[in-house]
C-alpha cells in the first residue's frame, strides 16, 4: 500500500512539474495583471525555456519578471504625471510630427495602449520614414509627417555605432514589416528575432542582429520602449 501511494505522489508531482504547474504564492497572477494580453500558457512555456537555457529556478525568473514589469509600471506612472497636462496621452497620438533624422537613429514618445503604459518607439528607415510596430497594425512604415505625437517627453535618439550598423539594423527593421504585433514585453528578449514583435523588440533586435549591440539599460528578461531609450549607447539628438 505505501508503495502505491509513494508511485502516484511521485507520478502526480511529475505531470505537474511537466505541466509547468506552479504555486499559487508564484506571482503569475500578479504578472498577467500587469501583462494581460499574453497567456499563462504562454508566459509559463518562455519561463520554462529559460529556466532550461540558464540553469535558474523558475521561481527567480518568475520575480524577476514581475520585478521588472513594476519598475516599468512606477517610469509609467511618473512620467504620465509629469505630463498630465498634455491633451492625450499616447494611444492615437499627438499633433507635431516627429521630424526627420538620419537613417537608423530613433524616436521615443510616451503613449499608453489600453491597459500598457511601456511608451513607445520607432526607428527612421529612411530621413522621411518610419518603420515601427503598432497594436493595430503590427510592423508597418509610415512617413515622418504622418506620425505625429505630442511634443511633452517626446524625443529623438541616436545609436552610437559606425553607419553600416545603422544602415544595416534600419534595413532589417524594414525587412520585418508585415510581422504581427505581440504584446508579450516581459520575456522578448529570450523570443526568436523572427516573427511577431513589440515596437522595442523591433528596434532591440535590429541592433542586437546588426552590430552586436544591446539596447536595453537593464539587460532584463524584458526590453521595454524606456529601456531602449535610456540605453548607454543611446545619445539625444533634439527633443521632439
Amino acid at each position: 500500500m505505501k508503495k502505491t501511494i509513494l508511485a502516484l505522489t511521485l507520478t502526480t508531482t511529475m505531470l505537474f512539474s511537466q505541466a509547468g504547474i506552479v504555486s499559487a504564492n508564484s506571482g503569475v497572477d500578479e504578472i498577467l495583471k500587469l501583462q494581460p494580453d499574453i497567456s499563462e500558457q504562454e508566459l509559463l512555456q518562455d519561463v520554462r525555456m529559460i529556466a532550461s537555457n540558464t540553469g535558474q529556478s523558475e521561481q527567480s525568473i518568475l520575480d524577476q519578471i514581475y520585478t521588472e514589469l513594476k519598475n516599468d509600471q512606477k517610469k509609467g506612472n511618473k512620467e504620465k504625471s509629469e505630463l498630465s497636462g498634455r491633451s492625450a496621452y499616447g494611444a492615437t497620438g499627438g499633433t507635431v510630427s516627429v521630424g526627420s533624422s538620419a537613417k537608423g537613429n530613433f524616436y521615443y514618445t510616451p503613449s499608453q495602449t489600453a491597459y500598457l503604459n511601456h511608451g513607445h518607439v520607432g526607428m527612421y528607415y529612411t530621413s522621411t520614414t518610419i518603420v515601427e510596430s503598432v497594436p493595430s497594425a503590427g510592423v508597418r512604415t509610415i512617413s515622418t509627417t504622418a506620425r505625429k505625437v505630442d511634443s511633452s517627453g517626446a524625443m529623438v535618439k541616436s545609436v552610437t555605432t559606425s553607419s553600416a550598423n545603422r544602415t544595416n539594423a534600419a534595413n532589417w527593421a524594414n525587412s520585418q514589416v508585415g510581422k504581427s504585433y505581440s504584446y508579450n514585453f516581459a520575456t522578448n528578449r529570450s523570443t526568436a528575432h523572427t516573427g511577431d514583435k513589440n515596437c522595442s523588440k523591433l528596434i532591440w533586435s535590429a541592433y542586437k542582429l546588426n552590430g552586436g549591440l544591446d539596447l536595453d539599460v537593464d539587460g532584463g528578461l524584458g526590453v521595454y520602449p524606456r529601456d531602449v531609450r535610456d540605453a548607454k549607447s543611446t545619445a539625444l539628438v533634439r527633443n521632439i
